[in-house]
């Protein structure tokens, strides 16, 4: 479906000052690489949300803080809260919802406070205090381990009717590296949710999205990590016309959508998800 948002300008806060560090709650946070690494995607994101009119934003899985900093830099939006669980624990249980406020100082000179609530989004369905008219769930869903369709239901159950989400992830059915001689699996990690678990295709992440009370309006595939090496050949076969190349050879899948419905279970597993499975807040199959 075509997008059916207005094309909004950039209006990011200028600082005649030069520019400083990051410091949220008084320490300084060193994100330069993540930021290298990922500003083109984050740009595109912005870019997206300017399209979609959001103004009231929750980010989800703020941490390193580098998308938040440029979403206080610009003045379009407001960060309202943001929900993460990086500061409390390394493990994936249960482990209640506490909130505390966040100082933030951006690199352009810019301040914010705010709501950051520690949550499991996957295992929890909470409140919030804060009322958004957007969330932006970022390169967070393909760290779930369990339950995504929870996140997306705290989400339903944040927004109002006509609220909008975006969500972007890697995407699952990329030709990513004929050259690799190695598993193409994220290496373990300590915390289990700083690797990635699942890599969609856009078919599947519009699937869960729409399952848990939201339209789609826009969706589609993002080239905005550079290749190095052997790889960077691909780059080419990416931008052939036809939505195939886009499907094997572009690196992200994005989706724009708008609750239409409050939600709170599931009529049937998403795509993704092992129907036999006991799962909580989806409708037993018969």
């Amino acid at each position: 479906m075509a997008a059916e948002y207005s094309t909004m300008q950039t209006a990011v806060t200028l600082n005649t000052l030069t520019p400083g560090k990051l410091v949220v709650n008084g320490k300084v946070v060193d994100n330069a690489g993540y930021l290298t690494y990922h500003r083109q995607r984050i740009s595109a994101t912005i870019d997206a949300l300017g399209r979609t009119g959001a103004n009231k934003v929750v980010e989800l899985g703020a941490h390193p803080w580098a998308m938040t900093a440029l979403l206080v830099d610009d003045l379009r939006f407001e960060i309202l809260a943001t929900v993460s669980a990086e500061e409390v624990t390394n493990w994936p249980d249960d482990i209640g919802v506490a909130a505390r406020t966040c100082d933030i100082t951006t690199a352009e000179g810019n301040r914010a406070r705010f709501t950051n609530y520690s949550a499991n989004l996957e295992r929890t369905i909470f409140d919030i205090e804060e009322r958004p008219d957007t969330i932006a769930a970022c390169e967070i869903i393909e760290h779930m381990i369990r339950s995504p369709h929870i996140l997306l239901l705290n989400i339903n159950h944040w927004l109002p009717i006509g609220g909008n989400l975006i969500v972007t992830t890697p995407n699952g059915a990329q030709f990513s590296n004929p050259f690799r001689r190695k598993s193409h699996s994220p290496a373990y990690r300590c915390n289990a949710y700083e690797r990635h678990a699942f890599l969609y295709t856009l078919n599947e992440l519009l699937d869960l999205i729409g399952l848990c009370g939201f339209d789609i309006i826009e969706s589609g595939y993002w080239d905005v990590y550079k290749r190095t090496g052997p790889g960077s050949s691909l780059d080419a076969l990416s931008r052939l016309p036809g939505t195939y190349f886009k499907d094997k050879f572009k690196k992200t899948i994005y989706c724009l959508a708008r609750k239409s419905e409050e939600v709170q279970t599931l009529p049937r597993p998403p795509l993704i998800y092992d129907p036999r499975g006991k799962w909580e807040l989806i409708e037993p199959r018969s």
